[in-house]
This record gives C-alpha cells, sequence and structure tokens, in this order.
C-alpha cells in the first residue's frame, strides 16, 4: 500500500488578510503592474492554487485592497469629525493618507475606480468615503455625491493636492503646511457658495 504524504500545514490564519498585505508592500514597490497572483502568493508562502481559491484574478485581488484602501481613508477622515474644523481636518487626513500609502492611493484611484461596479465591496467602500466627504460639507448624507458641486469642489481640491505631493510636483517637507492654509483659505465658506450656486 503506498502512502501519500502529509499535506503541507496551513500557515496562514486568513490567507485574503496575507494576501492583501503582501500586494500592498508589492504596491509600495513596484506599482500595480508589480502585483500578480502568483508573486503575491510566492511572498505569502502559499501556492497559486491557494490564491485562486480566494480571489478570481489579479483585478479581483487589487479591488479587494483598494476596497481596504477606501475603509481605512474613511477611518482617518471619519477621526476628524469631531474637529473644531472639520472639513480642513477631513482634507487634511485625506492629504495624509496619500502621502504615507502612496502605492495604495494610486491604486485606490487608478483604472479599478471606474470599474467599482463590478467589484461590489470596492464600490461599497468608495461610497462610504465620498459619502462622509459629502457629510462633512454639506451635513446631508444619501444623496448621489456626483450631483453636488460643493461635494465635488472639496473632493476635488484635496485629491488633487494629494496627486501634486505623491508625485513630488510639490516638495514632501511642504506637503502638510501647503495644504493646511490651502485649505484653510478655501474654507467652508467657498464650498458653501459652490453649494448655493449649483
Amino acid at each position: 500500500m503506498e502512502y501519500l504524504p502529509a499535506p503541507r500545514p496551513y500557515r496562514h490564519g486568513n490567507l485574503p488578510n496575507a494576501m492583501r498585505a503582501a500586494a500592498r508592500a508589492i504596491l509600495d514597490e513596484a506599482g500595480p503592474d508589480g502585483v500578480g497572483l502568483r508573486e503575491t502568493a510566492r511572498r505569502v508562502g502559499v501556492s497559486a492554487t491557494a490564491a485562486y481559491r480566494h480571489f478570481d484574478s489579479k483585478e479581483d485581488l487589487l479591488a479587494s485592497v483598494a476596497a481596504e484602501g477606501f475603509r481605512e481613508l474613511s477611518a482617518a477622515m471619519r477621526a476628524t469629525a469631531d474637529s473644531h474644523e472639520p472639513l480642513i481636518g477631513l482634507g487634511l487626513a485625506y492629504v495624509e493618507f496619500a502621502l504615507q500609502k502612496r502605492g495604495l492611493f494610486r491604486l485606490m484611484f487608478g483604472p479599478l475606480l471606474v470599474e467599482r461596479g463590478k467589484y461590489p465591496g470596492l464600490n461599497e467602500a468608495v461610497n462610504e468615503a465620498l459619502g462622509l466627504i459629502q457629510e462633512v460639507v454639506t451635513g446631508e448624507a444619501g444623496k448621489p455625491h456626483d450631483e453636488n458641486p460643493a461635494t465635488l469642489a472639496a473632493w476635488g481640491l484635496v485629491h488633487g493636492l494629494s496627486t501634486l505631493f505623491i508625485d513630488g510636483l510639490v516638495p514632501e517637507a511642504q506637503a502638510r503646511v501647503m495644504a493646511e492654509r490651502i485649505l484653510v483659505r478655501s474654507g467652508p465658506s467657498r464650498l458653501e457658495a459652490s453649494q448655493a450656486t449649483g
């Protein structure tokens, strides 16, 4: 009678989380193009077959990572909701998130964002983050953010600043100070004016 070798013990309590963590490390090193299921599985120490049990494709893995990023961004912005100037606090949290998690931020706002309808978890996480921006800007939740000029203005401002900073068009040493100055000058009164004219 032939005996088969015992299967290797499964070393990860939560393989999807381990895969997302490895993918995030690759994002920081090589960007979204460097992330693949085989390479991510190799870094985690499992077979590609094990990875495919949890993620159908590279895009599925990246969508899962992006959703995780949007949830983290929402948590960072939500933590500023009780500040004296919640809109400025939210904007600074957004910029700080981009500066600290550049690879993840680029993934979140790359082509997957346009395709988010294919990935329910990602779509839900994006809507939560944008809904939070809208709630802080307008005091209202529930309306589609893309129909609200003040929400789009606030998002465009903090996203544009973040992109300028992480792309190195503004020295990082000045990024936080400049972001605060710009947000204070662009503050709630200007956004309220854009809301009134929208």
